[in-house]
């Protein structure tokens, strides 16, 4: 197995965080997202961002 498999790009952690508001991650993907958040603040803002989102969502479906 190549050690680059666990590392994911800034689009790759981008793809995992849309996913896992749709779907529950499966262990390999949470574990490579949580990783590179660890790494990347960018990332760490997206990922509240979207979550910021999601929330205003489902808050106006509920009007």
């Amino acid at each position: 197995m190549k050690a680059g498999w666990i590392l994911i790009s800034c689009r790759g952690a981008h793809r995992l965080i849309s996913a896992g508001m749709d779907r529950p991650l499966g262990l390999g993907e949470r574990a490579r997202l949580r990783l590179h958040l660890t790494m990347c603040s960018m990332c760490q803002r997206v990922e509240r961002q979207f979550g910021l989102l999601r929330r205003a969502a489902l808050r106006m479906g509920d009007s």
